[in-house]
């Protein structure tokens, strides 16, 4: 049994690292910001682009539930200009 959990933690992916040896972020090209950095504990968490992920031509994609869906419970992929 432990030669089974020793293969599959060895089997295991490791994340990619998108910003590496930055000094701004943890190496996942976004920061932490809003009211998590006071409040860790704070379910809610917000993010912005690493400035150093971005020059080195990193391309930030957003990701989670945009803040009309949270707050007015609006679905975020409606686009009133489509019929």
């Amino acid at each position: 049994n432990s030669e089974e959990t020793v293969s599959a933690e060895e089997a295991a992916p490791k994340p990619t690292v998108k910003c590496p040896d930055c000094d701004l972020c943890d190496g996942s090209g976004r920061i932490l910001g809003g009211i998590g950095v006071v409040l860790p504990w704070w379910p809610i968490k917000a993010y912005r682009p690493c400035p150093n992920f971005i020059d080195r031509g990193g391309r930030y994609v957003r990701s989670g539930q945009a803040l009309d869906e949270i707050a007015f419970g609006r679905d975020s992929s409606y686009n009133p200009t489509e019929s």
